[in-house]
């Protein structure tokens, strides 16, 4: 096992850390401020990113130091669901038991938001895969929580094609309400460079059992996403582990790719 191997006390590119454990940057910065403002005055909160760039440890850390009363955060990830099927699914996951028609559901989110300890906020992550009668629900349950006190929020997370499907004339309005965006890119050389140093330090490792090439290598083959960082670099550990070295260079580096792609 790689971890005895190199003396790790955890597995140091896993993405299910504790919120507190999670690599930061100024990307990550940003998303949460934009986040902040969201509970504090927005209505309407969009993040987007491609598949693996980190709004899932945003989410994370954003839910992590959100005060419980200050606001309720209720997280939606079926969102592939029929609109009559995602709004059931929210009343459900509120605690109540779904009435029969779309009006008595939007009354019962209507009034469980009232009864909140705080902002209600509804989170729907992979918002990429919502039909567009979903997002028409969710436009008329903003419109119609205007005068809900304590107000009703939702934050849509989700892949590129998300922004495209809101520019759509048809969501023109609920575009309008979007009063906090935040696109997550890729990191940078540098960054992806600092990311791998992190993760192995934070496992208990050395950061200089990859070469500074292999880092950079690892950073042009996988764009600086993390997800695919993480999967190159821990093809890497295994590759080493397996060869009994304790020094990732350039030549085992392609050999770790050659495994690492598909065929």
């Amino acid at each position: 096992m790689y971890l005895e191997h190199f003396q790790l006390n955890s597995q140091p590119f896993s993405e299910h850390a504790a919120a507190s454990a999670l690599w930061q940057d100024q990307r990550m910065d940003e998303g949460l401020a934009r986040l902040d403002y969201l509970i504090q005055c927005g209505q309407l909160g969009l993040v987007t990113g491609p598949s693996g760039v980190g709004k899932s440890a945003l989410l994370k850390r954003f839910l992590h130091a959100l005060p419980p009363q200050q606001c309720q955060a209720l997280y939606c990830h079926l969102t592939h669901l029929p609109s009559a099927g995602l709004l059931k699914m929210v009343v459900a996951q509120l605690g109540e038991t779904p009435r029969r028609g779309k009006e008595r559901l939007y009354e019962q989110i209507l009034e469980r938001a009232t009864r909140a300890d705080g902002t209600l906020l509804l989170i729907f992550d992979e918002a990429h895969l919502l039909d567009g009668d979903a997002l028409t629900d969710l436009r008329l349950l903003i419109s119609s929580a205007l005068d809900v006190r304590p107000p009703l929020k939702i934050l849509l997370v989700g892949q590129e094609p998300l922004r495209a499907v809101l520019r759509q004339a048809r969501h023109a309005d609920l575009l309008n309400r979007v009063s906090v965006r935040h696109q997550l890119r890729a990191l940078s050389r540098e960054q992806t460079c600092r990311y791998i140093d992190f993760q192995l330090t934070r496992a208990g490792g050395d950061p200089q059992v990859f070469d500074d090439s292999v880092k950079t290598a690892i950073h042009d083959f996988t764009g600086g996403v993390p997800r695919q960082i993480n999967n190159l670099a821990t093809a890497c550990l295994l590759q080493a582990t397996a060869r009994k070295i304790l020094r990732i260079d350039d030549s085992l580096f392609q050999q770790a790719v050659g495994e690492f792609q598909l065929p």
